[in-house]
């Protein structure tokens, strides 16, 4: 520019400055704008050379964060040099969009997640050396690799997010260079596992068949059951479950004691779950299901899949059989259709510990003009659905979890952790 060189015109251009590695899969991206974007964007009075979000919050707060584009006309003479510069419309600047994250809880947890899942894969390869070593078989069909993970924080009180991480991760700043080479990485970095992640919970789910059966009047807190091991009912038919403890050590059979509904939390006894959720049924475990927030949209801002909650009406599109009991018995236990996203097992856990009442959960903290000084916007909690569960189902079923921390499945981690644990186990 200083040296006004002929045929040479230099433009100012523009790139996104995030200040973070972290929360990639929440920030999103940015690009120029496809075919598609362009014939609605147009109607926005978006020039045909805009920048949009393509993912993430980028995306779903685009209309706040875009701004408009001045006009400016130049004057150049026959060499090119620039005489004046008059604008005829002012830009405007976009607007500031605060999140609910709290970024140094979400740097932590990404890389408390990423270390975590290092531990995991040394431990697995420790212990596949020393079974090979034993020459123990290896069953070749067997994948035992981690190829994802996700960790979600929700402030219960609120519905927020305070972090969510996803395994494996990506440079939100090197995204648009690297697109092509981060679609071809196996383990799929630009999945969003805590938001489009859709897992069988496992046992992480009996919270959920305890407050049922317990709201239903099925069980009592004095109602208990013994373990015998293997649940015998169906047996003539060819079918007997049997409760996870049974199988545990190599050559030896075990059952858990006699237990009530806090006990069976504590040591994720699947008799007992099986029994009772063979007397709720499958559509009832549903509607308790979907009202803690399993199977349906957690109303947050960014693109979710829904899951879904085990029932009969669509378990052909799963299995590709018919509905048998036995499939109201696994997905009593969180198994058999049940699918979940991190996010929704996270707002499970908060509807449990906020009296059953399921709170919106949401990204938008609040939006401020440019200057910062004028809120345009706050977000205010919203109440999705109150379950309208007593605080004696509730009170008996946290009880439960915090004994999962103390006493149960989950004690070699939190027995003595410095705070107070409610939790629940799942594999």
């Amino acid at each position: 520019m200083e040296n006004k060189l002929v045929g040479i015109n230099v433009e100012r251009a523009y790139v996104r400055d995030y200040h973070t590695e972290f929360a990639a899969h929440i920030l999103g991206y940015v690009g120029l704008m496809t075919q598609e974007e362009y014939e609605k964007y147009s109607l926005l009075n978006y020039s045909n050379d805009a920048v949009v979000g393509k993912d993430g919050v980028e995306y779903a707060f685009e209309k706040y964060l875009h701004g408009n584009n001045g006009k400016v006309v130049e004057s150049k003479n026959a060499a090119g040099t620039v005489l004046s510069t008059v604008y005829t419309q002012e830009p405007e600047p976009g607007d500031h969009v605060y999140l609910t994250l709290d970024i140094a809880l979400q740097e932590q947890v990404e890389r408390i997640l990423g270390n975590g899942v290092n531990i995991l894969k040394e431990n697995r390869e420790q212990a596949k050396a020393e079974a090979i070593a034993r020459g123990e078989p290896q069953n070749p069909e067997m994948k035992d690799e981690i190829t994802g993970a996700s960790a979600v924080v929700v402030d219960v009180k609120t519905g927020e997010p305070l972090a969510l991480a996803s395994w494996p991760t990506f440079d939100v700043a090197t995204i648009m260079e690297k697109y092509k080479e981060l679609l071809d990485t196996p383990n799929a970095p630009l999945f969003n596992r805590a938001l489009m992640g859709a897992y069988a919970p496992g046992s992480t789910f009996k919270p959920c068949t305890a407050i049922a059966v317990l709201s239903e009047g099925i069980v009592n807190t004095e109602f208990r059951i013994d373990c015998e091991g293997v649940f015998t009912k169906y047996a003539a038919e060819g079918y007997a479950p049997e409760c996870w403890i049974w199988n545990n050590v190599k050559g030896e059979h075990f059952t858990h004691p006699e237990e009530n509904v806090t006990d069976a939390i504590k040591d994720s006894c699947n008799y007992y779950f099986y029994t009772v959720g063979h007397d709720l049924g499958v559509k009832k475990m549903g509607e308790y299901a979907h009202a803690f927030g399993l199977g349906v949209s957690t109303g947050i801002e960014l693109v979710e899949t829904v899951g879904n909650m085990s029932n009969e009406e669509n378990h052909v599109d799963y299995a590709g059989t018919e509905w048998r009991i036995g499939d109201t018995l696994q997905a009593a236990i969180g198994q058999a259709d049940n699918m979940f996203t991190p996010i929704q097992l996270a707002a499970m856990c908060a509807t449990i510990a906020n009296g059953g009442v399921r709170l919106q959960t949401h990204f938008l903290d609040q939006i401020t003009d440019y200057t910062g000084e004028t809120v345009l916007e706050e977000y205010e909690p919203v109440e999705l659905y109150d379950a309208g569960i007593t605080s004696d189902v509730l009170g008996v079923v946290q009880t439960g979890m915090q004994m999962v921390a103390t006493q149960g499945t989950a004690a070699d981690v939190f027995a003595n952790y410095p705070v107070s644990i409610a939790c629940k186990t799942g594999t």
